[in-house]
């Protein structure tokens, strides 16, 4: 049986065949505007598609206006300030415009959205998967182990790191998945830091069936526990031109040796892509999540949507893995079991190969 990369092979060959027969983007500012550590930040625009945050971009103040659970919150370019309704939070760098986006350093997670999250992540959409067809056959996986390097990630009550548990349940599911026939591709192999948009690219390098990226989840509640996945939300056009995905999407094209200038190929082969991800991801979540929390017996807090990055840039099927809660005491205690994690890993295993095979 050919695997999924190369039934897109033969959609793509039937294409060319027809066709021969007859949260917050702003104005872009010049590199020179831009900061040495931009790499150290994250988007804001992440945060607001996560967890359907309105904004505004007031071009004369060069400021970024949210509305995060009643709260007024404003971002001033080059201004290291948060002014969280009447309070004045102040961040590690001041947010700059990179790539027409506005970039916040990474303690804003901890200054200002650890504020909201829980209710936040109780206002996201819960996803009914689709029906989906049966006997996927696996011939590459791409696995995401989520931070790395100078990121850390979420950090447990004890201090446990997020990166040091997702490149571990990352390692032991390419393991068990290379022993199943399964071939694995590692956006990182070690602690090594690993943009976000080098992991998308890996993966339009790749000739992947699937993206999975691994992670552990925070929580301002502590009570809070259980694994959930996230797949993809529905972009708009403006979002699927994105420069991330438009060069990701050119080194797929690449990949299938498409011809040059094939713009009306292209375009067909891209809303086939896409189709194909929106119908598959949602159902893979679900198994992800089912089956990993029914192994560690703990919550399955279910199949959500989201427009991370790392979602919105892969063009083959992703799903984002939260494994599980490190500001929860009692998760954060198991995280650190190498059992645990290993169990987590099978988890996911039996999510992948058992949607692989129709199960």
């Amino acid at each position: 049986m050919r695997s999924v990369f190369k039934s897109w092979l033969i959609i793509v060959s039937l294409v060319l065949a027809i066709s021969a027969a007859g949260c917050a983007t702003v104005p872009q500012r010049g590199t020179g505007g831009r900061v040495a550590d931009l790499k150290k930040r994250i988007y804001i625009k992440d945060y607001c598609d996560r967890y359907a945050i309105p904004w505004q971009w007031d071009h004369m103040l060069q400021a970024v206006d949210l509305k995060i659970d009643a709260t007024a919150v404003r971002l001033l370019v080059g201004s290291d300030l948060v002014l969280l309704g009447k309070e004045q939070v102040r961040l590690n760098t001041p947010a700059a415009i990179d790539q027409s986006s506005v970039l916040v350093s990474y303690d804003f997670q901890t200054k200002v959205m650890d504020r909201f999250q829980k209710r936040l992540t109780e206002k996201m959409p819960r996803v009914s998967p689709k029906p989906r067809a049966k006997g996927l056959v696996l011939g590459e996986v791409v696995i995401d182990a989520g931070h790395g390097g100078k990121d850390p990630g979420a950090i447990g009550v004890t201090g446990l790191q997020e990166k040091t548990v997702n490149l571990d349940v990352a390692r032991r599911l390419k393991k068990i998945l290379e022993a199943a026939g399964v071939r694995v591709v590692m956006t990182r192999a070690d602690d090594t830091f690993i943009s976000l948009p080098e992991r998308t690219a890996i993966a339009s390098r790749s000739k992947a069936d699937l993206f999975i990226s691994v992670h552990a989840n925070s929580a301002p509640s502590r009570g809070v526990r259980g694994v959930e996945a996230y797949s993809l939300r529905d972009l708009g056009t403006l979002e699927k031109k994105e420069e991330q995905r438009q060069a990701n999407q050119r080194l797929l094209f690449r990949n299938l040796a498409m011809k040059k200038d094939a713009h009306g190929v292209e375009d067909i082969v891209s809303d086939l892509l896409y189709t194909h991800k929106q119908s598959v991801s949602p159902s893979l979540a679900a198994a992800l999540a089912g089956r990993t929390s029914q192994l560690v017996k703990t919550q399955d807090l279910g199949c959500k949507q989201s427009r991370f990055f790392v979602l919105r840039n892969t063009l083959v099927p992703a799903v984002l893995v939260e494994t599980g809660f490190l500001s929860n005491v009692r998760e954060e205690r198991l995280l650190k079991s190498p059992e645990y994690r290993q169990k987590i890993a099978e988890g996911l295993a039996k999510g992948i190969l058992g949607y692989g095979d129709g199960k």
